[in-house]
Parts: structure tokens; C-alpha cells; sequence
């Protein structure tokens, strides 16, 4: 009798553990998603600058030629 009590808690522990332990890496897998696009906008607006200041320097050459 204490032995299948003992056996259901233990159980049901487990269940409680793998259920918040699901819910952890469905968490961890929502941010990721948001910081993969943030970290692609970064790297977009990094890119648009170079390409910027790369025209600015070309057209600074033109004007100084």
C-alpha cells in the first residue's frame, strides 16, 4: 500500500517535470526565433550603412577628381 503511493507521487513528479521541462524549451525556442531576427536586422542595417558610406566615399572621389 505505501509502496503504490510512494510509486504514484514518484510519478507524478515526473510527469510534472517533463511537462514544465516541454514547456521550458518551447519558451527557449520562441526567443530564439525573435533574437535570429533581430540578429538578421542588425545585420541589415549594418550592411545598408557600409553600403552608405561606401557610395559616400565614391562620390566624394567623383567630386574631388
Amino acid at each position: 500500500m505505501m509502496n503504490e503511493k510512494l510509486i504514484t507521487i514518484l510519478i507524478a513528479i515526473m510527469i510534472a517535470l517533463g511537462g514544465w521541462n516541454l514547456k521550458e524549451t518551447y519558451n527557449i525556442s520562441k526567443d530564439m526565433v525573435l533574437i535570429k531576427e533581430k540578429v538578421a536586422t542588425i545585420q541589415n542595417e549594418v550592411s545598408n550603412s557600409k553600403d552608405f558610406k561606401k557610395k559616400k566615399r565614391r562620390k566624394k572621389k567623383n567630386e574631388n577628381n
